[in-house]
């Protein structure tokens, strides 16, 4: 048996909604030059892509994510030079809506190019995350920017001709705008095609939600034999806290297509938010994002025509709850259930020490060490759990 966890931390940053939006989104960010083509490296964490955005010779570390419209600076950083521009309201990965600032940044390098006016959201992070600064959306690539991200050389392409990508092949996906972000159709099941936004800002390779997984199955009754199980709890950590509990379908897709590219095995979920295909997916081919066509453009590692994924569910996520660290699912065959973590407890102490969620993901674990764990139960009770942590992996 394999045990192991994985602390899910997904964020999603939706368009805004109704009449604000529309004041406030827009692509009149100015760009120092004019044809371009240069390249910048990135770095890859926890399936994450981060690239290093440079601010009065000030290096910031922000998250390249898709399924943002615009994108985010958290209000801790410590950044000269923002100018607020109003507020709008925002909805997260879990549909939770609230009111946000919204700032223009002070002018900054990517590369050899100087962005002018880029405005984003100014938001209160749920998790600290060392070196996340912030998120760069895909209002940078509609405003006229090409680009390849390469996560196997760990580089970023960028230009503003239109043709510089055209000789290079790959498969192509033709993708539509939903309040400003790119959405795709690809298979999860066999003669299903899904509408699903095309999130790198995701740590999940695919997730489904879970309206749509219950229609599919009414249509398509086959779909149940790729269920693994279920469970209850809650999974995913939008910008406003964790998604509301409920029951989760644990799936193995056999195939996930894009286009004609298979990915095979692949583990996934339900979640109460939005379909979508995260950054894991670039793990085994190239991108090439084609704003002036509106192209996605997967190019495999290998020159083959499928790879194996074969992630593993997590025994056991943690969520926030009011800066606590919180048990948000766990496996009912896992080491984590038999040690008797259940979802609901709450976290108060390890090792007699208080501990809060930000402290919690930060924690210096110890392999093969047991820890003690005081727990405070959904009705108020407290115990006392002794485990290892973080659960290892067997192979």
């Amino acid at each position: 048996m394999i045990n192991r966890i994985w602390l899910f931390i997904i964020f999603l940053i939706c368009p805004s909604i109704g009449k604000a939006q529309q004041n406030f989104y827009d692509t009149d960010f100015t760009l120092s030059h004019k044809s371009f083509v240069f390249t910048i490296p990135i770095e890859v964490e926890h399936n994450q892509i981060y690239l290093t955005m440079e601010f009065q010779g000030q290096p910031l570390r922000f998250k390249l994510d898709t399924g943002a419209s615009q994108g985010v600076i958290y209000d801790d950083v410590p950044l000269n030079g923002l100018t607020e521009k109003g507020y709008i309201k925002s909805k997260d990965a879990n549909g939770q809506i609230r009111q946000v600032t919204t700032v223009e940044l002070p002018t900054f390098k990517i590369g050899q190019l100087s962005v002018s006016n880029y405005k984003v959201q100014k938001m209160r992070r749920q998790v600290m995350r060392k070196g996340e600064d912030g998120i760069i959306g895909f209002a940078l690539f509609h405003k006229g920017i090409t680009a390849k991200i390469d996560i196997r050389n760990q580089q970023l392409t960028l230009t503003d001709k239109k043709d510089y990508f055209k000789q290079e092949k790959g498969e192509i996906l033709k993708y539509q705008l939903h309040h400003h972000v790119p959405y795709i159709k690809i298979s999860p099941f066999e003669d299903v095609e899904e509408e699903v936004l095309f999130d790198t800002g995701s740590a999940l390779p695919y997730a489904i939600n879970e309206q749509s997984f219950t229609q599919l199955t009414r249509r398509h009754p086959t779909i149940s034999k790729q269920v693994e199980g279920t469970t209850y709890g809650s999974r995913i950590i939008g910008h406003f806290g964790a998604e509301h509990p409920k029951l989760i379908t644990l799936l193995c897709l056999k195939r996930l297509m894009w286009g004609r590219f298979a990915y095979k095995d692949v583990h996934c979920t339900t979640v109460q938010g939005g379909s979508h295909v995260g950054a894991p997916l670039l793990q085994y081919a190239a991108l090439i994002i084609n704003p002036f066509r509106r192209r996605l453009i997967l190019q495999p590692y290998d020159n083959q025509m499928s790879c194996m994924v074969s992630n593993r569910q997590p025994d056991i996520v943690i969520v926030e709850n009011d800066g606590q660290a919180m048990i948000g699912m766990v496996l009912n065959n896992s080491q984590a259930w038999a040690d008797g973590f259940r979802f609901g407890q709450v976290i108060e102490q390890v090792n007699n020490k208080p501990i809060t969620f930000a402290q919690f993901l930060r924690f210096k674990w110890v392999k093969d060490t047991k820890y003690r764990f005081t727990i405070t139960l959904p009705q108020g009770a407290r115990e006392t759990i002794q485990a290892l942590w973080p659960f290892q992996y067997n192979n």
